[in-house]
Formats: C-alpha cells, sequence, structure tokens
C-alpha cells in the first residue's frame, strides 16, 4: 500500500475517532448538566441545542465547533473538582458511618447496624457497638443477591465469622440523603456517597430474604487464616477513612462489587480475585472458575449454588433459621 494511502486512511480514522470521542464527551456531558448544574433540568436542553448547532455548523462555523470543545474541557474540570462530603441529612438506613478500633486483638466496632424490622419499610432503627477478638477470626461468606428476577445483576456482601459464632456482615451501598432515591443513572454523576455498612446479618441478609423476598446465595470464600486477617484490617482501614475522606459512589467504577475486590488486591497483594464488576449476577460462578469458592469432593458450581440457595423467606423461616440451616449443608465435608 502506498504511503498516500496510508497516511489518507489514518486521517480518516483519526477524524472517526475523533468525532466518537466528542459524541461520547457530549452525551455523558448532557448528565452532569443535568445532574450537577442548578436548573439542570432546563439547561441540559440549551446544551443539547448549542452542541447540536456546534456540530452542523462545524463547517462553515468552525469557531463553534472548537467552542464545544471548551465547553466539555469546562464540564469534565467542573465535575471533577465536585467534593464528597459527609454533612449532608442521610436516610435512617445509612445515617451513620461505622467504625473500628483495633487494640491489640480486641476489635471493637462502633455503629453496627441492627435494625428490628417489621416490614421492608417499617422499622426500628438501631445503631450498636460490638467487640470480636481477631484471632477468633475464622471465615469468610460471600452473599449474592437478586432481586425481582434478575440474573445478571446482583448486590454482593461479605460476613465474616469468628469461632464463637458471631458474625459480622458487611455491605458497600450508596449512602442516600433524604428525598433522593437510587438510581442507575445518577449513581454515574456523584449523587450519592459509597458507604460500607457493618451490620448483624439478622439486618443485612435478613431484609434481603424475609422483607424483600430476594433471591440470595450465600458461599464461603476459600481463605486461609493469615488473608482473611489481612481483609479484614483492609476493610476497616477503609471504612474508617470515609469519616475523614469521603468519596462517591460510581454505578461502574465504585459499586457493591468493585470495592469488594479492589480491597482484596489490594491487602493481599494477588490478581486473583476478578469477580465481573457491573453485570456481577454471575460473579459466584466466576469466583468458583477460579477456586474462590469452597465446596465439597467433587461438586460442580450448579450443585454448589442450589446447596448454596437461602430461600427468599417464603418458607415463614427467620434469618437464624436459614443460616442454620445453610450451615447444616457443611457438616457433610
Amino acid at each position: 500500500m502506498h504511503l498516500p494511502t496510508l497516511r489518507h486512511a489514518g486521517l480518516i480514522a483519526a477524524r472517526v475517532l475523533m468525532f466518537a470521542a466528542w459524541f461520547g464527551l457530549s452525551v455523558w456531558a448532557a448528565g452532569v448538566v443535568f445532574y450537577n448544574v442548578w436548573g439542570g433540568a432546563v439547561l441540559v436542553w440549551l446544551y443539547v441545542a448549542a452542541m447540536a448547532c456546534a456540530f452542523v455548523f462545524r463547517r462553515k462555523r468552525p469557531v463553534f465547533w472548537r467552542a464545544s470543545w471548551g465547553v466539555l474541557a469546562l464540564l469534565l474540570v467542573y465535575y471533577l473538582c465536585i467534593p464528597a462530603t459527609n454533612g449532608k441529612k442521610w436516610q435512617p438506613s445509612w445515617s451513620r458511618l461505622p467504625a473500628v478500633e483495633i487494640n491489640g486483638n480486641e476489635i471493637l466496632v462502633k455503629d453496627v447496624r441492627s435494625f428490628v424490622y417489621r416490614t421492608e419499610q417499617d422499622f426500628d432503627v438501631r445503631y450498636v457497638t460490638r467487640r470480636f477478638d481477631l484471632d477468633k477470626l475464622a471465615t469468610l461468606d460471600f452473599a449474592v443477591s437478586h432481586w425481582d428476577g434478575m440474573e445478571f445483576v446482583a448486590h454482593t456482601m461479605l460476613s465474616f465469622g469468628f469461632e464463637d459464632g458471631k458474625h459480622l456482615a458487611l455491605s458497600v451501598e450508596t449512602r442516600l440523603p433524604e428525598g433522593v432515591e437510587q438510581g442507575t443513572i445518577p449513581g454515574l454523576y456523584k449523587q450519592f456517597n459509597v458507604i460500607y455498612i457493618l451490620a448483624d446479618e439478622e439486618d443485612l441478609f435478613g431484609l434481603r430474604t424475609t422483607y424483600r423476598k430476594e433471591d440470595m446465595y450465600l458461599y464461603r470464600i476459600n481463605i486461609d487464616r493469615e488473608n482473611l486477617k489481612k481483609a479484614f484490617l483492609g476493610f476497616a482501614e477503609k471504612i474508617n477513612s470515609l469519616h475523614e475522606r469521603p468519596r462517591y459512589y460510581n454505578t461502574v467504577t465504585a459499586n457493591c462489587t468493585t470495592e469488594l475486590v479492589d480491597t482484596f488486591k489490594n491487602y493481599l497483594g494477588v490478581r486473583r480475585w476478578q469477580w465481573t464488576p457491573v453485570f456481577n449476577g454471575m460473579c459466584d460462578q466466576d469466583a468458583y472458575d477460579r477456586g474462590e469458592l469452597l465446596h465439597l469432593p467433587g461438586e460442580n458450581f450448579r450443585e454448589l449454588k442450589k446447596r448454596s440457595f437461602l430461600g427468599h423467606g417464603g418458607e415463614g423461616l427467620d434469618w437464624a433459621a436459614l443460616r442454620r440451616r445453610w450451615e447444616e449443608g457443611w457438616r457433610t465435608e
């Protein structure tokens, strides 16, 4: 192929990439205007009209085209400079950030969520302090909960188990201010903080099985005690950091699964934790394939998943009964 032909092809490719970048940034920036700029519900229409004019008249009025890039750059800088803050009035379920104090082997966890539910929306707000022994940290369970029959998306959680039978559940969620509803698209535009909830299993897991009627699966993670302790300390560090350095939740980059995976990677120094972050409904299959889930000898994933199903409260069982039934499945090891 002749050099002029290659040069022409390169120019075409560069132009296509430029237009693709412009369209992508323009669509993303429309969300910034809508969600992050005062009066955005009105201004977004002016923004769309202006960007459309800039594209249509890019040859006759190239100044419009250059100005559109300037607008995108300004919106990007503006978005990046929006700080997260803990100084909002939060909904009761996310009103307190937990804190973990570790003195030798003693773990003191403050503001553990321990709500008493009558229905999903009717509950007594209760935060408590729990004490644990770090040397008795023995197991780590991985919960995958599906709602509304959705198979490709799930909420993922953990539960740290101790030799004395105690459990401390962990869930990374959106911290919602009062009057704000959770949403996938708003979650891309700094509308919610990220919060690490530490809770009793009866609260965090029971809410989903008994009251929300979600399809929940519970697996035991294949991890030795040394790495389990490192992981716990890593989560404790992240949890405590949110008091001074709040962060935004992001549907893609900082969600219930990516936050768990990142902690395993950062504090265990391994790269094998690679659960799918967004369409995470199959992350249990992924974890099994990577050897991250314990199972009975010769047990394939389909058999493990069937045994790990906790139901959705349809049998009238409370969380304690569901946990006992699940534990019994491991007695044949």
